[in-house]
Order: structure tokens, then sequence, then C-alpha cells
């Protein structure tokens, strides 16, 4: 790839990401003044980001600013996904305990669920759509494990790391702690107060002496902190895309020549919603309505000719001096546009010893801390949450079954184990009800 192609990258990249903006503000604008107070979950990102914008049409860019909401808007995002995570263990600590407050339950024959769920695993003809229905499975299943018995199961699942890298462990144990409630991030309590008292209603619970009353209070506060993550998500996916669309534009405009017409009518649009949002007023009136019907088609056609361009040689750009600069600006452009919104735009620089293949002995000893700090934290934990965390696990790890027999033992072993028959009938109703939806999915 020569500097030419760099620069007509750099065209397609900005006319693409100035039309997606340009119709992503509108829609923003509009989701704004449609928005409670009290609902509006990012006020400080985006009070930021007006400022940004304010900035932005007075021909003022700050790198530097945008850098820093974008970072922030992932650590929000971070502590989001970790919200829930515990909100969901908690789910299935509830729906473990439904059974103790229903009148009757039905009775099941544990060869009649063990040969349902086999006919609902191996009916799928991919391997990898089985190992999910497996997983799905194995997350609902009544767990009754020491943890010394778990750690081992653990310890199965993680030694098919053996023979493979370093970073690929490290990488996989970072998701197990976080499944785990091992690593929260610091700033959850910070950024969320509404929800973070909201989890320590549900930490604080009297699981084994719960009353039906209190049974629904904490299923209400389960169902108004999904509603709140909901919107939370929402805000920070539509935050992100505008923010990364406006990162693009601002390290590609100066260089780019736009049609004059073209680049009139959206830079009409921002300013529009920009002066709507400081004002308090509705983003869509008729000349707003006539812009939207003029943009129709544009993102598509950009997105063509930016998609047209590959990518794979930008090495021999970063080969040369001259061309260093436009592929390290390229890189990050591809990462801002990609369908990973969130992918830190830092180049990832190798720690020692990352590629060196591990030994059983080595994956053992990498392993061990997180063996040990989770059986520690069950030490504090009642054990329908420690049976939750076990069960979330056993969904994310990789798969340890050699055989159908063996999954057949298993789910037997679960069943068998679990003499808490509410807790026992509300699990397999919820194994049933999910080979049900999925068949009707199919």
């Amino acid at each position: 790839m020569d500097n030419r192609n760099g620069k007509r990258m750099m065209a397609a990249a900005c006319r693409y990401a100035s039309c997606r903006f340009a119709l992503n503000y509108c829609m923003y604008g509009d989701m704004l003044s449609d928005r409670n107070e009290d609902s509006d979950s990012l006020k400080a990102f985006q009070k930021s980001f007006h400022q940004l914008m304010g900035e932005y049409l007075n021909n003022r860019c700050d790198i530097e600013k945008i850098d820093e909401l974008r970072n922030q808007i992932i650590r929000e995002t971070e502590a989001a996904s970790a919200y829930l995570d515990c909100f969901r263990i908690y789910e299935y600590v509830l729906n473990r305990l439904e059974g103790r407050f229903k009148e009757s339950l039905p009775v099941y024959e544990d060869s009649q669920v063990i040969d349902a769920i086999m006919g609902y695993i191996v009916s799928a003809k991919e391997t990898a759509i089985q190992n999910e229905r497996i997983k799905s499975v194995l997350e609902q299943l009544p767990l009754r494990f020491t943890k010394a018995k778990f750690s081992a199961i653990v310890s199965q699942a993680l030694s098919i790391y053996e023979g493979t890298d370093q970073k690929s462990l490290k990488q996989v144990l970072k998701m197990l702690r976080s499944e785990s409630m091992l690593d929260l991030p610091e700033n959850m309590q910070e950024s969320q107060p509404v929800l973070w008292e909201m989890l320590k209603k549900l930490r604080d619970a009297d699981y084994k002496n719960l009353t039906e009353e209190q049974f629904h209070e904490l299923l209400n506060c389960l169902t108004l902190a999904e509603e709140k993550l909901s919107v939370l998500s929402s805000d920070c996916m539509m935050m992100m895309d505008l923010v990364n669309d406006f990162y693009v534009i601002c390290l590609t405009r100066k260089d780019t020549l736009m049609d004059s017409q073209e680049e009139a009518l959206i830079h009409g649009i921002v300013e529009s919603v920009y002066q709507s949002l400081e004002q308090d007023e509705s983003v869509f009136h008729p000349e707003m309505e006539e812009r939207l019907v003029q943009m129709e088609g544009r993102q598509e056609r950009y997105y063509e000719q930016w998609s047209r361009y590959d990518l794979s040689d930008l090495d021999v750009l970063n080969s040369n001096e001259e061309g260093r600069a436009d592929y390290q600006l390229l890189r990050k452009i591809d990462l801002l546009l990609s369908t990973s919104s969130f992918m830190s735009l830092e180049e990832e620089v190798p720690e020692p010893g990352d590629d060196i293949l591990l030994s059983r002995k080595a994956v053992e000893e990498m392993c061990a801390p997180f063996l040990h700090d989770l059986e520690e934290s069950w030490k504090s934990m009642p054990k329908c949450v420690m049976r939750s965390v076990m069960a979330k696990l056993l969904a994310v790890l990789p798969m340890f079954f050699t055989s159908s027999d063996e999954i057949r033992e298993f789910i037997g072993g679960c069943l068998s184990a679990c003499t808490d028959l509410p807790e026992k009938t509300a699990r397999i109703q919820l194994i049933h009800e999910l080979m049900e939806s999925e068949d009707a999915f199919v």
C-alpha cells in the first residue's frame, strides 16, 4: 500500500463517519428530548460531549478530550458489565428459591429428565451447537459439589491449555475472575450508586430464612436493576458510537476534500441538533426532515467505499519512516469503525513470556491463585450464592466432557444429589423452558 492509497482510505473513512455521525446524532438528540431526567444515566458524559460539539462547530477539535471521554465510557461500560454479571448470579439464586413458595409442585422422574436433556443435546447436528446446549444445561442444573470437587472440575477443564501460549490462559483466567465476582471494577459504587444499593440488598439477604414477601421484594429489586442496566447499556452503546465516529472525523477531516453541498448538509444537521439541545427544543422540524431525506443512501454508499479497502497490508506503510504516521492513524481509524466499539486504541505490547508454551505443571501454577481466591470468597457466601457462582463458571469453562456417557453421568449425578425438591423442580422446569424455547425458535 502506498501513501496515496492511505490518503484515499482516510477520505473514505471521513465521509462514512461523517454521514453516520450526522444521522446518529439526530437520533441521539431526539432520544434526549424524550428522556425523563431521572432516567438519564450518562449525564456527565452527555455534558462533556455537548461541550465538544460546541467546540467542533467553532472549528476547534481536541483529540485528547475525545480520547478521555471515550475511555470514561469504556470504564462505565465495564462497570455495567460487572453489575450484569453479579445480578445474573442472584437471578439464579432467586430462580432456585421460587419453588419454596408454590403450593404444589410437579413430580419428575430423573431418568426421563436425563433422556430429554440428552435428546436435546445430541439432536444438534453441529458440534459447536451441541457444546452451547451443554453449557446452557449446566448453568441450570442443581449443583451439590464440595469446594475441592469443583476446583478439580475447573482444573480439568483448564488443562486443555497445556501446550498453548501463556497469553491465552491469562485471558481466560481474567474472564473467570470477573464471572465469579472476584475482580470487580473499582468505580462500580461511584458510577451507579442506585445499582450498588440494589446489589447490596441482594448480597445482604438472608436466603436461608427468606419469607415469601421478602422473596418478591428481592425479585422486584432484580427486575428494576435489569431495567436500569438495559437503559445504561443502550446509552453507553449509543454514546460510544457517536464518540467513535466523531473521533474519526477529527482525525481525518483536515486532510479530506468533501463536496461542498454535502459538507453543508451534514454541518447543517449537526448544528441544528446542537442548537435544539442547547435550547431544549425538539430536534425534528420540517427543515430537518428535508435534510434527512437528502441523506438517504449516502451512509451505505460511503460504507461500501470504505469496506473495499484491504487493511491487511498496513504493515507496508509501517515499514518505512514516511508512512509510519499514516499507518498509526489508519490502524486507529480501523478500530474506531470496527464492530468492536469499545476496543482499546492502544497498540498491544506483548508481555515477556506470553508466547511460551505451557506445560501441565505451568497451567496448574497459573490456575492456583484463581482457585485459592475462589474458595476464599465462598467462605463468606451463602451456599445458594456459592452454587450460583459454580453454575455460572460451568457455563463459561472450556468443555471438559469427552463423551456423551460422561455428560449423562454428570447430569444424573447433579439431579440425584439434590434433595431439595422445590429447588430441583425449579431447575428442571427452567431446563424444559430452555429446550422448548429453542425448539420454537428453530
